[in-house]
């Protein structure tokens, strides 16, 4: 199969979102390059990890080989014993079996790897089929850390997760949170472009990095702080006038009145027996008018809805007194006034002002959001705020702005309708959080490690972990470890013994990306990405006996008893089902190396005809079903715990471009770049400490300490201190040493030092990128 030649195949890199298109270069039946391919709409760049991965193919610590443990996981030597692929699967399948019959399927639960900064997405659609044939709830798989914000509670407000950013039209470009240079190098090039052509820049960071350096406007915003900057920045745009009105006014509810006695929205049925939906005030009818959610049409055609002020509508029980959700909503942003929010988030006032003013001049408005917003206390009303200020530029669906692209149309098998709603009721975090994670069977590390540890509200007993380093990538790692060690049953697979890993009582030898296939449907980014369909070619050999995760899925549920939902074990009929409504299959694809597009129309304000996927068919600036689990139905900016008594400054965190979250460590082509675990701080915030660039500090919060070196940057504000996850791997080529994952007195395991005491009450999210610290020279 792999020839002795010098070959340059067509791939594309799934090391991370970004998904870049590219050539492996083999020679000799090895991987010895990966070159960019212009020719594919995400390949005009590609960032040192995906060159590097000739030595992630190569690396020496790979794990190559089943493995079993023999001895206690308590016991400093795990004993580590080579298996059969058969015995591995035979053992884990009779496991999870013996545990489901005994306590319920949800006793098991799973550990799945972002999509987003690993190679894990060649197999995701199917390791998500196979826990729900399986049936249980529990899916720990970091969606609160990364993405669950922009993509589900957006649609609190718009119906649909944040879209795709409309770049090449647009006239500003608003990156909150995001820096598109290290986490998705392909929308880089579109920005950079976009910029050249001489669309505006607004960059919302507290680091002047990326795109900051070059943006129109940079705002320096405190870590934790958005959502008054949000509300700020919306409260200019009113003040001024400068928001889209007949959008608001006729695609909002900002015209739904909410009465004042108790703050709800006012309903049909206070007016008038047997009527349903809401009220609005028609001032030129000076009437008030019914809104019917389920024809998204109001009774009576509106001459001008109001907006703002107060009014006393006739009720069956007598008068009501009523405002207009806008009006409430701008008072809101009133009373953030860009003085007020310059003292709460470091931001300037006048800087507020004048990125308000290049939002509306610059229409139309092209933005996204990254973990820099996901990875806080008030992630959800942050995201709401976002999301509002958006709307009131008119940009949503429309060129320019940020669209719903149409998709490739292909099969979901994700196995969404094998689930029992009974069994998926049982989801952890559930009943605390009803509008979270659990509505889609996604569970909190934290809600994972009560249940393993204290058996609240049942006991947990395995755990099917595929790549993920909870130990690393999650905050509390200390209690993470401890519940690790209460599993009964834990299999792991990964391509390295990772400290999550090594807790495991069987280890799973994971093939490089490089090593295996992987379809891929769609890049995103644009209508042009959207349309190819791509078939990577497997360009080397498994190393050792190394699997890809979707052969190992298939054979696990054969082993289980679910071969019937799984093509009897047919890997490649699975695909070509999932392929079928799109017209192509396996063999069409591997015939077209480079992909093969499949014409797609894009169509802008789709809610022209229907209106948007919310309850009433409005963008919800009110959300009426926050306010029925007790949360605020207006965005607001809740106050982050930023300080605790001896911890008096922030410390955030910040991705690399060099590394995937807690991977890549030991390549010498990364690790001699950035040879170290990093802090940033500012050249006061030193000098108070006595901290000369390139020392080691000492990080210390209330949950514990860790260590980083110093690396002065003058353009970080005072007292926050940006570290970096993710630190446990040695390079012994460059005689890099590793760091223990839990040690109290040397980590560098960031989230060991992260809490959960304070979280983001509708996601659960943690303060990972907010959270009260101090710092000292680091001693032995």
């Amino acid at each position: 199969m792999f020839e002795n030649s010098r070959r340059h195949i067509p791939a594309f890199c799934p090391l991370c979102v970004s998904r870049c298109g590219c050539e492996a270069v083999v020679e000799d039946g090895r991987l010895v390059a990966i070159e960019p391919d212009p020719s594919h709409p995400t390949g005009k760049a590609l960032c040192a990890k995906g060159r590097a991965s000739p030595a992630l193919v190569e690396a020496p610590d790979r794990l190559l080989y089943p493995l079993r443990r023999t001895r206690p996981k308590g016991d400093a030597d795990p004993g580590w014993q080579r298996i059969s692929w058969d015995e591995a699967l035979d053992e884990t399948a009779a496991a999870m079996r013996r545990i489901a019959t005994e306590s319920g399927p949800e006793a098991v639960a799973f550990a799945v790897t972002t999509s987003s900064g690993t190679a894990i997405s060649d197999a995701q659609p199917w390791i998500d089929r196979l826990i729900n044939a399986f049936g249980s709830p529990n899916n720990c798989n970091a969606w609160e850390i990364c993405a669950w914000h922009r993509q589900y509670a957006r649609a609190f407000t718009t119906g649909t997760g944040i879209g795709t950013p409309d770049y090449a039209k647009a006239g500003c470009i608003l990156l909150w949170g995001h820096n598109p240079s290290t986490s998705l190098l392909a929308a880089a090039t579109r920005v950079a472009a976009a910029r050249a052509g001489g669309a505006k820049l607004i960059v919302v960071d507290p680091r002047h990095i990326g795109f900051a350096v070059k943006a129109d406007c940079w705002l320096r915003v405190r870590p934790g702080t958005d959502a008054a900057l949000a509300l700020a920045l919306a409260g200019v745009m009113i003040e001024q006038g400068w928001f889209d009105e007949d959008f608001v006014r006729g695609w909002t509810n900002g015209p739904f009145l909410v009465r004042e006695d108790d703050g709800t929205l006012l309903r049909a049925e206070a007016l008038a027996a047997g009527e349903e939906g809401f009220v609005a005030w028609d001032e030129g009818r000076r009437t008030a008018v019914r809104y019917d959610p389920t024809t998204r049409e109001y009774e009576l055609p509106p001459i001008r809805l109001a907006l703002s002020g107060a009014c006393v509508v006739a009720g069956r029980d007598g008068p009501i007194a009523c405002r207009t959700v806008f009006a409430l909503y701008a008072a809101q942003c009133r009373a953030m006034s860009p003085e007020t929010a310059a003292e709460i988030s470091g931001v300037d006032a006048d800087a507020i002002r004048e990125a308000a003013r290049v939002l509306w001049q610059h229409r139309p408005v092209a933005h996204y959001t990254w973990t820099g917003l996901e990875q806080q206390s008030n992630a959800t009303q942050t995201d709401r705020a976002i999301a509002i200020l958006h709307a009131l530029t008119g940009s949503i669906d429309a060129a320019g702005g940020n669209l719903q692209l149409a998709q490739v149309p292909v099969n979901d098998v994700s196995g969404n309708e094998l689930r029992e709603a009974t069994q998926w009721c049982k989801a952890l975090g559930l009943a605390e959080r009803p509008l979270g994670l659990g509505k889609s069977g996604w569970i909190l590390s934290d809600d994972l490690y009560r249940a393993a540890i204290e058996a609240q509200p049942y006991r947990v007993r395995a755990l099917v972990g595929f790549g993920a380093n909870l130990l690393l990538s999650h905050a509390d790692a200390a209690r993470g470890a401890e519940a690790l060690r209460r599993l009964e049953f834990h299999v792991q697979s990964d391509l390295y013994m990772t400290p999550t890993a090594a807790y495991a009582d069987i280890v799973l030898p994971i093939a490089s990306a490089w090593e295996r296939e992987g379809l891929r449907v769609g890049f995103g980014l644009d209508r042009d990405a959207c349309e190819l369909v791509q078939f990577r070619p497997a360009v080397v050999a498994p190393r050792g006996e190394a699997r890809a995760d979707i052969d190992i899925v298939f054979d696990l549920a054969v082993r289980l008893g679910l071969g019937n939902h799984f093509w009897h074990g047919n890997v490649l009929a699975a695909l070509d089902h999932h392929l079928e409504p799109s017209g192509l299959n396996l063999e069409a694809l591997r015939a077209e190396p480079r992909g093969i597009r499949v014409p797609l129309e894009t169509t802008y304000r789709k809610y022209r005809h229907g209106g948007f996927a919310t309850p009433s068919g409005r963008i919800e600036i009110f959300s009426a079903a926050l306010q029925e689990i007790g949360e605020p139905p207006l965005p607001e900016f809740r106050r982050p715990v930023w300080a605790a008594p001896g911890f008096p400054m922030t410390l955030t965190s910040a991705k690399t471009p060099l590394y995937c979250h807690s991977q890549h460590r030991n390549l010498a082509p990364l690790r001699r770049l950035e040879p170290d675990p990093v802090a940033e701080i500012s050249p006061l915030t030193a000098a108070a400490r006595d901290i000369c660039d390139g020392d080691w500090l000492a990080i210390t919060t209330p949950r514990g300490r860790v260590r980083a070196r110093a690396r002065l940057n003058a353009s970080l504000a005072d007292g926050i201190v940006a570290a970096r996850h993710g630190w446990w791997q040695a390079c012994p080529e460059l005689d890099l040493p590793s760091y223990d994952a839990l040690d109290p007195h040397g980590s560098a395991n960031i989230n060991l030092a992260i809490g959960v005491e304070t979280v983001d009450p509708v996601s659960g999210a943690a303060p990972h990128r907010c959270y009260p610290c101090d710092i000292s020279k680091f001693y032995d």
